[in-house]
């Protein structure tokens, strides 16, 4: 009697199907209900588009009207691209911290972030981004290229990229050495001018830049492997202006148009050796 019963107040196995099936119709129409995306739309419609950058990181910002920099003219042929105009609104903080929160940049400033966006953790944490078009790492620059690192003094720029500078730090230490840190690029390619430094280690694109400014060596450094890429901030959430940005960069790529700013701006591979080791080339 006991299981006729039990039996007969268990509920049938379709009652809890139909409840899971009105939990995902639920689901469902709460997303069907959200405002649609209108990121482009509302940029569309003004014209313009804003763009927030480190006021001068060369090469990618230098603040000269005639070469504005890599990511300033990139951020340019994308707004004509897509049939807008750019402003570029500058941010000192951007060049003293890799943290985009340190920043203070909101969305009421700017609808995209450039000049030197690391896609590492930190920044994805807190944006969206394009797929890079530019990656960049650490390395030496000096006179002359150097046979070894071993007993030379070394000035280090760390640069805004947000690149790992415990992992630099710990393998400058397993060689025995103990890096001067100074405060800018200007600072670091003064001290190699004047023989303060043997050598100078910062972000590859500014060693870059300063070694073809003054016709000396660059390499990658000894034991710091690791690449880092580099694209365009945006803001989470803005896919259809993710949408536009990615196509756009696909087209300029396409037509030659990324490579000619690289030529421009003469972002060029790193092909140096330190300790007789041929380095790998920046892509």
């Amino acid at each position: 009697m006991a299981n006729a019963n039990k039996s007969a107040t268990r509920r049938p196995r379709w009652v809890g199907d139909i409840g899971t099936l009105a939990m995902i119709g639920t689901l469902f129409a709460g997303v069907y209900l959200l405002p649609p995306d209108r990121s482009f739309r509302s940029i569309e419609e003004t014209g313009r588009i804003t763009a927030c950058m480190p006021t001068y990181y060369p090469p990618l910002v230098t603040g000269d009207p005639d070469a504005p920099g890599f990511d300033v003219e990139l951020l340019d042929k994308i707004a004509q691209t897509l049939g807008l105009r750019l402003n570029v609104l500058s941010n000192a903080a951007m060049a003293k911290d890799f943290n985009p929160r340190s920043w203070r940049v909101t969305r009421a400033q700017c609808q995209v972030l450039a000049g030197g966006i690391a896609l590492t953790n930190p920044v994805l944490s807190y944006l969206d981004s394009t797929h890079p078009y530019l990656s960049t790492g650490w390395a030496i620059v000096s006179k002359a290229p150097l046979d070894s690192l071993d007993g030379k003094v070394i000035g280090f720029y760390a640069g805004l990229s947000g690149l790992d500078r415990v992992a630099v730090s710990r393998g400058l230490r397993a060689m025995g050495l103990r890096p001067v840190i100074v405060a800018s690029a200007a600072a670091m390619e003064e001290g190699i001018a004047d023989g303060s430094f043997d050598a100078g280690l910062s972000e590859a694109l500014v060693s870059r830049q300063i070694a073809g400014a003054n016709d000396w060596s660059v390499a990658w450094t000894p034991g710091t492997e690791e690449r880092y890429p580099l694209g365009i901030g945006l803001w989470k959430g803005d896919l259809t202006l993710k949408r536009k940005f990615i196509a756009a960069l696909d087209q300029l790529q396409a037509d030659g148009t990324i490579d000619a700013l690289k030529e421009k701006y003469d972002i060029a591979d790193i092909e140096s050796a330190v300790g007789g080791a041929v380095l790998p080339a920046l892509e």
